[in-house]
């Protein structure tokens, strides 16, 4: 049971994503940014998983491996290969923005020009900043999936921001996630949707989820 998405794992070593309609955020108001589910907003489940659907899809043709198997829209669901997940999050970063301005005391916009960070996943401690070492010496991925982590955001990055620029978006951030399959390799888990990143539209204005999958599901 997660906050968004409910996992099942099946009888053929795949997993079934479930999606709700349950959005990260404080006080009724969506954050991607969020440890918690704030509110509810009605089609968000299948917007993230159109979202995720054709993303997937154009990563899979960038030679990017993820966990990504097939999606039901109509059912809302999603199946993957099953992973061991790394407990860490990717942050790509374009804009300063939302928590980054708030710990480092800078203006919200400055460019930052496609920064990485990580994050230790851990609802509990308020997934705290972890750097490159601590990862390593305390165990959580080896020094060789730490690098191949961080060359795969920066492909992601370059891959979604023109894409979503097509649509007449800015992408300010967005955090990923990965995991190890039964061979050792790397490979892009969760989702890829409006619960990932931060966009802005022409107007510098948030972007709400919904209405970005509509957009790029008929685009």
């Amino acid at each position: 049971m997660g906050k968004t998405k409910d996992v099942t794992i099946n009888n053929d070593g795949t997993v079934t994503f479930s999606f709700k309609d349950d959005a990260c955020g404080e006080n009724g108001k969506f954050d991607p940014g969020a440890n918690q589910v704030g509110l509810k907003i009605d089609g968000i489940g299948k917007a993230s998983l159109v979202l995720s659907q054709h993303f997937f899809k154009i990563l899979e043709k960038e030679g990017i491996p993820t966990h990504f198997i097939s999606a039901n829209v109509d059912k809302g669901t999603m199946t993957c290969h099953q992973l061991t997940m790394l407990p860490i999050e990717f942050i790509w970063r374009n804009k300063a923005w939302g928590s980054f301005c708030k710990t480092y005391g800078i203006e919200q916009g400055t460019e930052l020009g496609g920064l990485i960070e990580t994050t230790l996943k851990s609802d509990e401690l308020g997934d705290p900043r972890i750097n490159q070492e601590a990862c390593v010496r305390l165990g959580l991925i080896t020094m060789e999936q730490y690098i191949q982590c961080e060359q795969y955001i920066r492909r992601l990055g370059k891959i979604f921001a023109p894409e979503i620029a097509k649509f007449g978006y800015e992408l300010i951030d967005f955090k990923v996630e990965f995991g190890i399959n039964d061979k050792g390799h790397v490979m892009l888990a969760d989702e890829i949707s409006g619960g990932i990143w931060r966009l802005l539209d022409k107007n510098g204005k948030s972007v709400d989820p919904v209405e970005c999958a509509k957009k790029i599901s008929n685009g």
